[in-house]
């Protein structure tokens, strides 16, 4: 069980960081963006590229990275999504899924579809209390946990904050108010988008990468959203620990007693970890259904 909560950590910390990015979006623009999760991919592969090619530090890599990733967020605001300000939710949805097909068909043409790994070094593992976790984890909980809690130091004791809050509860009275609400959303896609990077570079960090990697994360990212309440960044953390939670817990699980009950003998009946998205699509399933507004709602209703 201690590894369980382990893993949870390190999981949730991680969709921590891309289900804020995609619920700003949608608490100041109203709509899905299923691109958002190819900034993480982007961020992830651009951090190989200057540390393999131009044999920079890692952190360095990782730190141009996030910074173009953000610039990347508000030209695709400005190219793209600014022009489809007024137009019915379905089409800006609709030109996020083309978004997010250009990006990782670049990452697939400049890149290979061979895997890679943005560390070559092995992580020291360190045993705490029966659980095992590694130098590389602690890193990533660390990074995840800094970012979250300076996000939420940006809305609260920040001007910016409060008036990205004021364009996501009213975009109409906030530019009555003197707020420049374009300003403001460019502003939230430079912030989604590098965390949404970060977020990708610290998974970079533990799996392998490849041009399809945010496919099997945009489920367990919109089930975070949805559960915590898509449009509150506070229900996005939660929720993103909620659906690690489950992951790791059912990952674990020993389903033998099932076999029982259906004439199995069997010591041993796992689920295999290539149906960790499908844990995730049923969590989302079950909000969804039961509870579509989240655990905690969406503050602008």
């Amino acid at each position: 069980m201690d590894q369980v909560l382990i893993n949870t950590l390190i999981r949730g910390g991680e969709l921590s960081l891309l289900a804020i990015g995609v619920t700003m979006v949608y608490g100041t623009l109203r709509f899905p963006n299923f691109a958002h999760v190819e900034f993480a991919t982007a961020g992830a592969y651009i951090t190989l590229f200057f540390s393999a090619v131009f044999g920079l530090d890692l952190v360095l890599a990782g730190v141009i990275a996030i910074v173009l990733v953000a610039l990347i967020g508000v030209a695709s605001d400005v190219l793209v999504f600014r022009h489809l300000r007024l137009a019915h939710p379905v089409m800006p949805m609709i030109a996020s899924f083309g978004l997010g097909i250009a990006i990782r068909e670049t990452v697939r043409g400049s890149a290979g579809t061979s895997p890679f790994f943005l560390s070559q070094t092995l992580a020291e593992r360190w045993h705490v209390f029966g659980a095992t976790i590694t130098d590389t984890q602690v890193l990533i909980l660390l990074l995840a946990l800094l970012a979250v809690i300076g996000f939420h130091l940006l809305l609260t004791r920040t001007q910016l904050g409060i008036a990205m809050r004021a364009v996501s509860d009213n975009a109409d009275l906030s530019l009555a108010s003197g707020i420049f609400s374009e300003r403001i959303i460019r502003l939230v896609w430079l912030i989604g988008a590098a965390m949404a990077a970060l977020g990708g570079i610290l998974i970079g960090l533990e799996t392998q990468l490849q041009p399809n990697m945010g496919i099997g994360l945009i489920i367990a990212m919109f089930a975070a959203a949805l559960l915590g309440g898509i449009g509150n960044p506070y229900g996005a953390v939660l929720g993103a620990f909620v659906v690690a939670f489950a992951e790791n817990v059912l990952l674990a699980t020993n389903w033998a007693w099932l076999g029982t009950l259906v004439g199995m003998d069997v010591d041993y009946l796992m689920i295999p970890t290539g149906y960790k998205e499908a844990i995730s699509f049923v969590v989302l399933i079950l909000v969804l259904l039961v509870r579509p507004r989240g655990i905690l709602g969406d503050p602008a209703r």
